[in-house]
């Protein structure tokens, strides 16, 4: 069995990419990495299996191919690709993160003005990011359908004053399909694109409901460690309400104006530490937006948990908020990374 068939092609969480190459590693390289794969222990770590074989073949004469290690972001795909048809496992389609100190100085109230709640500038914030494929080989060898789910919600948690609620949660199921590619484009690699069909909705009704659906493409990049993914979208129409009391029709026919037409995400792995940006813009005179910067690093060797940093700046931080700019530094964990 020739090892690189097998990390090749598989999934990321905001892609399904392929990254190795047939000629990236010696023969030795992949019986080696094969090997340890079979035999290693159920908590051991690509690193260390790697480690094991570099040390190994690294005391052998030299052969005629080289030895080309493979990179942090293939290591991310040799794991999904050994547990991605794995009974009990579910891959992570975005990061999964609990953030207990998440500080929002400049809350908005205007949703709840009728209810007087008094929401407290400080909650927990967290997302929950779960993929499966559904078909595989479709249209080519290298196209999946997947389905996905999305929960991220904003905990008032230690506002026992009104038995600590939740301020809002956002639910997002989505289905997309996922070709692997790998072609060179102004100096980087496109290693995926997607076509997908997503809803997001807040699960509420009356004057805080709120809910959208689009149609949407992307494409990741890559050079090095760097990572670049641009997803632009189209919004389905809805019918306008007949009244604001309205149970049907469209909660909020302006969140474009706010949301825009796409995002663009880069990631960067710096050794052990990872990196991000996320920009939305209107691209129009009146401009509004969004930044989202995160970083996150490990905690110990032994640990699993990453800690994890976020700040968030501008308009769609979430659905109840999306026509009011936000300003939140969130501190806590990562359960798992983009990279």
């Amino acid at each position: 069995m020739d090892i690189t068939k097998a990390l090749r092609y598989s999934t990321l969480p905001f892609a399904g990419l392929a990254l190795l190459p047939a000629e990236a590693v010696s023969a030795d390289y992949q019986t080696c990495l094969l090997k340890q794969m079979e035999v290693a222990a159920p908590d051991a770590t690509v690193a260390s299996l790697k480690a094991i074989c570099s040390a190994s073949l690294s005391s052998q004469p030299a052969s005629d191919e080289s030895i080309t290690v493979p990179t942090p972001f293939e290591e991310r795909v040799a794991v999904e690709t050994k547990t991605r048809n794995e009974l009990f496992v579910i891959s992570p389609h975005k990061p999964n993160y609990v953030l207990p100190l998440s500080y929002n100085n400049t809350p908005n109230t205007t949703p709840y003005a009728s209810k007087k709640f008094p929401y407290d500038k400080a909650e927990v914030k967290f997302q929950l990011s779960l993929k499966v494929a559904v078909a595989k080989g479709v249209l080519s060898e290298h196209g999946d359908i997947y389905v996905a789910y999305t929960n991220q919600s904003w905990w008032q948690a230690y506002n026992t004053a009104i038995s600590s609620p939740f301020r809002e949660t956002n639910h997002e199921p989505e289905i997309f399909y996922n070709l692997v590619m790998d072609h060179d484009l102004f100096g980087m690699k496109v290693r995926d694109v997607q076509f997908g069909l997503s809803h997001q909705s807040n699960g509420r009704s009356g004057d805080i409901s709120r809910s959208w659906n689009r149609m949407y493409a992307s494409m990741l990049l890559e050079k090095n460690n760097f990572y670049l993914h641009l997803k632009p979208w189209w919004r389905i129409p809805e019918d306008k309400k007949k009244s604001p009391s309205d149970t049907s029709g469209d909660d909020n026919p302006d969140i474009t104006k706010y949301l825009g037409y796409g995002e663009m995400n880069m990631f960067y792995k710096l050794g052990e530490h990872n990196l991000s940006m996320m920009l939305r813009n209107n691209l129009r005179s009146d401009n509004k937006g969004a930044v989202q910067l995160g970083w996150s690093f490990p905690l110990s060797d032994a640990n699993k948990l990453r800690g994890y940093v976020q700040y968030f700046n501008g308009y769609g931080e979430s659905l109840i908020d999306y026509n009011a700019s936000v300003s939140r530094l969130s501190i806590g964990f990562m359960l798992t990374d983009w990279l």
